[in-house]
C-alpha cells in the first residue's frame, strides 16, 4: 500500500473513531440522566479508548 492511501486511511478511521466517541459521550449523559450510573460509566471508558486509540492513529500518521 502507498504512504498516501494509508494515510488517508488513518486519518479516516480517526475522525470517525472522534464521531463515535461523541456520541457514547451523548448517551453516557442520557444513561446517567436515567439513573443507570454503570451503563454511564461503561460508556464513558469506551469514549476514553476510542480517544486513546485516537491519539496512536495521529502518532502512526506523524511517522509516516
Amino acid at each position: 500500500m502507498e504512504p498516501e492511501k494509508l494515510k488517508i486511511k488513518l486519518e479516516h478511521w480517526s475522525e470517525h473513531n472522534k464521531s463515535h466517541a461523541a456520541g457514547y459521550m451523548k448517551q453516557a449523559d442520557e444513561a446517567g440522566n436515567m439513573g443507570m450510573h454503570e451503563v454511564k460509566d461503561e460508556l464513558l471508558s469506551a469514549a476514553e479508548d476510542l480517544d486513546n486509540a485516537g491519539r496512536h492513529l495521529k502518532k502512526a500518521m506523524e511517522k509516516l
